[in-house]
């Protein structure tokens, strides 16, 4: 009987790779599962059932049978967020717990339930500041119940950018302490950076190979991000010393990555990294095979992120055991109908007659004792004519809605909109990941096209005064527009 293996997963929109961790890579499994569309969207499994037969059949064909399994969470499907949390808001609670009550209040996530896990870097009598890693924690619930099924006894979760991280450190030797990390997946770009081997910074985008002008797109990304984090994140304190581009995918050219991006990134120390750095890499191994091939090669090096997304599972067991209750229910359900005496069958469609005589009869008082239908005076037909009038031409707030959002770019995130009739305002969060201009561009630009004026004043101006505006943070802001 065939030994059960560990092995790292990585998953994308395209395909599912997986390599098993043993010393010796002739030793070790590994293979890409080629995924069709509609499988996996944005990182999410939408067709479980697929996916399980496609893992299953290549394990049945390797004879391949899992123990325990870490999976890598696509860039796409991870927040980084950096926190600094008073000793007075905790108050015996977890980080993991005041992050979950602030939900909708401080802190949004684009999911319904976060999985969250910290890493805290500063700890004094005020204030703890920490490094809290966020994901959708139904995603992780459907990928353990996919390897559950498939026989792992644990499913664990791993991060892709801190494997390339390590990799990076430990075949570069580079005693850089701000470092940002470039990954190209085969539709997007995913760069982080690493400030004293801790990530600060995240961000992905859509872009791939297949643009003309992808050399310079990417050049422009890394330029812009480079410096936002020197001037917004760090103020100018802190700039980011190595750049590092690994290429997972075949969509761009490494030709073109050496001779186009990486010499116009001469601000940098700026280099594609070479896989054939690592002894164990060799060229018989898919490219999408990489990420869970570093990770097993660099789990047990030197700077290694501890985390641990914490998911509440029912155990087996209590499944089997809720099952076995609900088929002794049933049978005992079946055999005791069989029992009940025929007649009460006769006694019930009785009652039942005795209930709908008195209902009848109830009915008969309520009619004899109604009233007759009012009539209205003139005054009152009159004044509901006029408010039906002014109902009417009411303008809807679905206007001031519409000319709100039509203002948004592709910079701006809407994060909630709230509306009070009495004061006759509308209340918008919006929020932006790369600098605070967006935010203030967006408040005059709102009030130009629609503020009224003595010069402008038609129909498709309604606000009254100037937005007011508060910053919640560096990137979020509160606006609030008065309309007439």
């Amino acid at each position: 009987m065939r030994k059960r293996e560990n092995i790292t997963v990585f998953i994308s929109d395209f395909r599912c790779a997986y390599f098993t961790e043993k010393d010796d890579i002739s030793q070790s499994f590994y293979d890409s599962i080629d995924l069709p569309e509609g499988v996996v969207v944005n990182g999410y499994v939408k067709e479980p059932d697929i996916f399980f037969h496609l893992l299953l059949d290549n394990f049945k064909i390797r004879n391949l049978k899992l123990r325990y399994v870490n999976i890598l969470i696509h860039d796409q499907n991870l927040l980084i967020r950096n926190v600094s949390i008073k000793k007075t808001d905790l108050q015996r609670k977890t980080i993991e717990q005041y992050l979950h009550e602030q939900t909708d209040k401080k802190v949004y996530f684009p999911f319904e339930k976060a999985a969250i896990s910290h890493f805290i870097q500063k700890d004094d009598e005020e204030s703890v500041n920490a490094l809290a890693l966020i994901t959708d924690e139904d995603l992780l619930h459907d990928y353990y119940d996919i390897f559950e099924r498939l026989g792992a006894k644990e499913v664990k979760y791993d991060l892709p950018s801190l494997s390339l991280y390590e990799a990076y450190k430990d075949y570069t030797k580079s005693e850089a302490k701000d470092v940002m990390i470039v990954t190209l997946y085969n539709k997007l770009l995913a760069i982080q950076i690493f400030s004293n081997h801790l990530p600060s910074f995240q961000m992905i985008e859509e872009c791939d190979g297949s643009q003309s002008n992808y050399t310079h797109i990417l050049e422009t990304y890394i330029e812009r991000i480079a410096n936002y984090y020197k001037y917004n994140i760090t103020k100018g304190e802190s700039t980011v010393e190595d750049i590092v581009i690994f290429n997972l995918s075949n969509h761009f050219s490494k030709i073109d990555l050496e001779e186009s991006v990486i010499p116009n990134l001469s601000d940098f120390n700026a280099s594609l990294f070479d896989f054939n750095q690592i002894n164990d890499y060799h060229k018989d191994m898919p490219l999408s095979c990489f990420l869970p091939f570093v990770s097993v090669r660099t789990q047990h090096a030197q700077f290694q992120l501890p985390f641990e997304f914490k998911l509440e599972r029912i155990k087996r067991v209590n499944i089997y055991g809720n099952y076995l209750m609900v088929v002794a229910f049933f049978i005992f359900a079946a055999i005791a109908l069989l029992y009940i005496p025929f007649f009460l069958f006769n006694e019930d469609i009785s009652n039942q007659q005795n209930i709908n005589q008195s209902l009848e009869n109830h009915l008969n008082i309520l009619r004899r004792d109604q009233k007759e239908y009012p009539i209205y005076s003139d005054v009152q037909i009159t004044y509901n004519d006029i408010y039906n009038d002014l109902s009417s031409i009411e303008i809807s707030h679905s206007v001031y809605l519409n000319d709100l959002i039509g203002k948004l770019d592709s910079n701006l995130i809407l994060n909630s909109i709230a509306i009070d009739s009495n004061e006759k305002s509308i209340t918008v969060i919006i929020s932006t990941q790369l600098t605070s201009i967006y935010l203030d561009e967006y408040v005059l630009e709102i009030y130009e096209a629609f503020g009224i004026s003595e010069l402008e004043n038609d129909s498709s101006r309604w606000m009254v005064s100037k937005p007011e505006k508060r910053n919640m943070s560096v990137l979020v802001m509160e606006v609030t527009i008065y309309y007439a």
